[in-house]
């Protein structure tokens, strides 16, 4: 990265990339399901997905294009925060999740393989996967870093074993959610957890079209994971450490 990249990317306000050329960026949300029909979402949503079993094993299986996938009201609400602010986000979703907002947990592991597989550039995973998938989601996240795939993590509202995997992890992005301005972060000086961004109170899409009110950290993720589309459609050729160093440079002071 040179150093005129580095202060463009570091001093460039996000109100202003709108206005620049931005390439499109593939954005996978593994997730409850989208609602592509949602206003705030018709026509940014390329491809929708389910994890379920086929023919004796969990299978990514392709679903209609432009349908309610949401089973749950989580993957909407997540999808619609990276769509308002990256207009160059492609999203692709990936239900892993069911009406509970509960899930088998290798049905992750086997959504993960399919976006690896495809190639989509940025992963948001607002979610955390027990610790018995440790070591295979860790191997996971090492290709992604090694194939320059971005994971954008959520760190767990309340850590149980461990504060959130993949987001314990240092091949991906990890978020926490506190009570800053819109579209600022906080780096975290301390722990395995990196960033911080505003996850309260945020009016997000339901499904069905209207809108509903989210706190946690899964609604801060994918404000990081927009800001990270935003500057890979305007310098396409960052990778993973570049973009960690992109964001804290724009960072406040610790927390």
């Amino acid at each position: 990265m040179s150093d005129l990249l580095f202060r463009e990317a570091t001093s460039a306000s996000f109100a202003d990339f709108p206005g620049t050329t931005l390439e499109p960026v593939d954005v996978a949300v593994i997730d409850s399901g989208v609602d592509a029909t949602h206003p705030d979402l018709a026509g940014r949503v390329a491809s929708q997905w389910t994890v379920e079993e086929a023919e004796g094993r969990l299978t990514a299986l392709e679903l209609e294009t432009g349908i309610n996938n949401d089973t749950f009201g989580h993957g909407t609400a997540v999808a619609g925060i990276i769509a308002r602010i990256a207009p160059n986000a492609r999203i692709h979703d990936i239900r892993v999740l069911d009406a509970r907002n509960r899930g088998d947990p290798t049905a992750s592991l086997v959504a993960f393989r399919h976006v690896l597989a495809k190639r989509h550039r940025l992963i948001n995973m607002s979610l955390a996967i027990p610790a018995s998938q440790r070591d295979a989601l860790y191997k996971l996240c090492e290709s992604a870093y090694q194939r320059n795939q971005v994971v954008v993590a959520a760190k767990r509202n309340v850590p149980v074993t461990d504060e959130g995997l993949p987001a314990e992890f240092s091949s991906v992005i990890s978020i926490d959610n506190h009570n800053v301005p819109e579209m600022t972060l906080r780096f975290i000086d301390q722990g395995l957890i990196e960033f911080a961004t505003l996850g309260n109170e945020l009016t997000v899409p339901a499904p069905g079209g209207g809108y509903t009110v989210k706190t946690g950290t899964s609604f801060a993720t994918p404000t990081v994971t927009g800001m990270c589309c935003l500057f890979l459609g305007r310098w396409p050729t960052l990778r993973q450490f570049e973009l960690k160093t992109i964001l804290k440079a724009r960072a406040d002071a610790a927390v």
